[in-house]
């Protein structure tokens, strides 16, 4: 049985702009432009009991204007989302989005990239923690995952 990520996702890039901690929802077509350093799409996605789920997103990577790296998510028939702030640790660039769920609470939206070629993975986490980060930047770990997808590199997406 496939489930549908959309729900949660939802709770991002909804109709409405949702209120968004580390990063901003964009129009699609209307999302930074620059070079594309990477691209991903998201495949083998499973909800946290293990179920197969449906959720197609595309991960861009670009260098944004003042040369440093933004990511982009996108699904069809929805707003992008642009995270302009990373961390790394020295394997992989991780980008943080936290947004306020329908019923209160919040929700973390982990992305993480390797530094070098490779795959990537994300999680849409209903618990985490949260430490001190630059401003406007979200630093989390996730405590328990929503779903969670691997982010497949696309070959020669630059």
């Amino acid at each position: 049985m496939v489930r549908f990520g959309s729900l949660v996702f939802l709770v991002l890039v909804g109709c409405s702009s949702p209120e968004l901690r580390g990063g901003q929802t964009v129009a699609a077509g209307n999302e930074p432009r620059g070079r594309v350093l990477a691209a991903y799409r998201g495949t083998g996605c499973v909800d946290a009991a293990g179920g197969a789920l449906d959720h197609p997103v595309r991960v861009v990577l670009v260098e944004g204007e003042a040369k440093r790296p933004v990511l982009i998510a996108r699904r069809p028939s929805y707003d992008s989302v642009v995270i302009p702030s990373l961390t790394s640790d020295g394997r992989e660039r991780v980008f943080q989005v936290v947004s306020k769920a329908e019923r209160g609470g919040e929700v973390l939206h982990d992305f993480r990239l390797p530094v070098g070629e490779g795959d990537g993975r994300m999680a849409v986490a209903t618990a985490f923690v949260e430490r001190a980060g630059a401003p406007g930047q979200v630093v989390a770990q996730v405590s328990r995952m929503a779903f969670a997808c691997r982010l497949a590199a696309e070959r020669g997406a630059k």
